[in-house]
């Protein structure tokens, strides 16, 4: 009797523990599935309510946290209004809050410092940028020598306006990339650290424009030229801002000028380069370029209205 109470037992156990298994497993297939599917769709409704399933699956697994605090970042540019925006940074930084501190990569403490750090920028509270400042100082902690750590709390002072700081981060971090030209660097690497390093040029170049020293910030846009000369396009426009704040607007034109000849039907070119032959008081170059701007983008109010004020400028 008793051995077939102990075997009744032991039959009742495996079943138990075979259904807790394939229970467990279910979660953790389904949690997946749900995960799937956020990155097949980009509509922003859809991905909130799959998120939502996924955490009712596995609410204590660190990788959909971290990645849910992603989606949230990229779901800023939904929301106009600042308010709203520091709401869905403050439930980003609170996902990456969730994942136990003991198991926080560098990467994942990188990434809640620049939360920290886009929340400063929208609050301009010291507290926030002290919080900011912390975590990016936990990260470097971890790893010291990582160029990451410094780029981000490069830009951490440049949102505070700390442009001194500022510099000083961003050269820490320049001065820790190796050298793009080492024999042992295969291709991806490179393209990895040129890209990292374009962001700590294009850092730097906006600090040098702040501090007013503007052909430091012309050397640091065309550093970031050599390495993308056709494809980084917008740094034209920041080498014609250069010479606008100057008052030269001939150089400013000529600037621009190269991003309309490598984007010609991108109509923010035209459109750029009429308003400053309107600036410069011609009338006539103003109003070809705002009609080429119109032509390659009917639709837009911000051109309709320019050609509306050059023609009641033009004389009849």
């Amino acid at each position: 009797m008793h051995s077939l109470i102990k075997i009744f037992l032991i039959i009742l156990l495996v079943i138990l523990l075979s259904l807790a298994l394939w229970h467990f497993n279910v979660r953790i297939f389904l949690a997946d599935y749900y995960y799937q599917q956020v990155l097949l769709t980009d509509q922003w409704p859809e991905i909130l309510s799959f998120y939502q399933k996924v955490f009712y699956l596995q609410p204590k697994e660190p990788f959909y946290h971290q990645k849910f605090a992603v989606d949230l970042k990229w779901g800023l540019q939904f929301y106009q209004s600042k308010e709203f925006k520091i709401q869905i940074l403050d439930l980003a930084i609170d996902q990456m809050d969730r994942i136990p501190e003991k198991d926080r990569s560098f990467g994942t403490k990188v990434y809640l410092a620049r939360l920290a750090g886009l929340k400063a920028e929208a609050t301009q509270k010291q507290e926030d940028f002290l919080i900011a400042e912390q975590m990016i100082e936990k990260a470097s902690e971890m790893s010291p020598k990582v160029a990451r750590v410094y780029n981000e709390w490069c830009q951490i002072k440049i949102y505070e306006k700390e442009w001194e700081q500022a510099r000083e981060m961003c050269k820490k971090a320049f001065y820790l990339y190796p050298p793009i030209d080492h024999p042992q660097m295969n291709m991806k690497h490179r393209n990895l650290v040129v890209a990292e390093m374009s962001e700590v040029y294009e850092k730097l170049g906006e600090i040098y424009l702040a501090l007013g020293n503007y052909e430091k910030a012309e050397s640091m846009y065309r550093q970031i030229l050599k390495f993308y000369p056709l494809t980084r396009t917008d740094l034209w426009k920041k080498l014609g801002d250069i010479y606008y704040l100057q008052n030269d607007l001939d150089t400013a034109i000529e600037r621009n000028f190269h991003g309309y000849i490598l984007k010609p039907n991108d109509s923010f070119w035209s459109l750029t380069l009429g308003l400053l032959y309107q600036e410069k008081g011609d009338m006539e170059k103003a109003l070809v370029w705002g009609e080429n701007a119109l032509r390659l983008d009917p639709e837009n109010e911000e051109i309709k209205n320019f050609l509306q004020r050059i023609k009641g400028d033009s004389p009849i």
